[in-house]
């Protein structure tokens, strides 16, 4: 595991919200810094990770600092690749300004060119958090499948008590209009077809994954893929959700006409973990 660290107000806790992960998932935990020219940054990590060192979770963790120079970005990516990082965190505001946004912070930076999982905290805390409420995308697509499969994974290692899988589902000009009571009827009956071959299908996929000791449950909503899940993780009260990762790797254009993914990066519900799968 690895963790992009600058010298912001959440960085002890972003630290620590990472020890703690890796206490739990992984064997090691490189923490990155890109320094600016001239910076002091040296100074002010030592001391903050000396102090956490002694008394925090950290002290329990191998871990290692690597201290690197140019863009914040792709010097993380590139040390990510060197060490073989299966999953990067990396600090998150929940909600951008637009100036941010069409320059991309460096989190949403990391989510469009890397090749590896990612989770975004929005909301690191000192002391450890659980996500006991997950939402995972039930899309269908290739990779949906092994994502959700991870995700249980990662629930139950966790302790999490909840895992929601929203399957959505874009409504046609058959199902989204009805001009009159008899349009309407037509409309409901086809919707409701519609929700029950989705959820049929992934009550398929959870019957390949039996044995979960976790509460799991399934919900069919229609709308804009990305903003639809988002928006129920966020009514829903979730602390964590979960996405495949792009297909592509996405770019300036993906900003501009906003969809899927983009939707989600621009105004977090929650902590985000996109999960990286070679399933085509």
């Amino acid at each position: 595991m690895a963790i992009g660290i600058g010298l912001s107000p959440s960085l002890e806790a972003n630290i620590t919200e990472a020890a703690r992960l890796c206490s739990i998932l992984g064997d090691k935990l490189f923490l990155i810094h890109v320094e600016a020219p001239n910076s002091h940054s040296r100074k002010v990590l030592k001391q903050v990770l000396d102090k956490l060192a002694t008394n925090s979770i950290l002290a329990e963790v191998d871990y290692e600092i690597s201290y690197e120079s140019g863009d914040i970005s792709e010097s993380i990516i590139r040390v990510c690749k060197e060490k073989k990082v299966d999953l990067l965190l990396a600090g998150a505001l929940p909600r951008e300004g637009l100036l941010r946004y069409y320059m991309g912070s460096v989190a949403r930076q990391l989510v469009r060119k890397s090749s590896f999982s990612i989770l975004l905290l929005t909301n690191p805390k000192l002391f450890p958090k659980t996500y006991s409420n997950i939402v995972v995308t039930g899309i269908n697509h290739p990779k949906t499948p092994d994502t959700i499969k991870k995700t249980i994974e990662f629930a139950e290692a966790i302790g999490s008590r909840k895992l929601t899988i929203v399957d959505e589902v874009v409504p046609d000009k058959n199902t989204k209009r009805a001009a009159d009571d008899e349009e309407l009827e037509r409309c409901n009956r086809l919707r409701g077809m519609i929700e029950q071959k989705e959820a049929q299908r992934l009550n398929l996929t959870l019957a390949e994954m039996a044995g979960a000791n976790l509460e799991l449950d399934t919900k069919v909503i229609f709308g804009k893929p990305g903003y639809s899940i988002g928006h129920f993780s966020q009514t829903s009260r979730a602390e964590l959700l979960v996405l495949n990762s792009p297909d592509t790797i996405l770019g300036f254009m993906d900003r501009v006409f906003t969809h899927d993914l983009e939707y989600i990066l621009s105004e977090l519900p929650s902590d985000l973990l996109i999960i990286h799968s070679h399933a085509q």
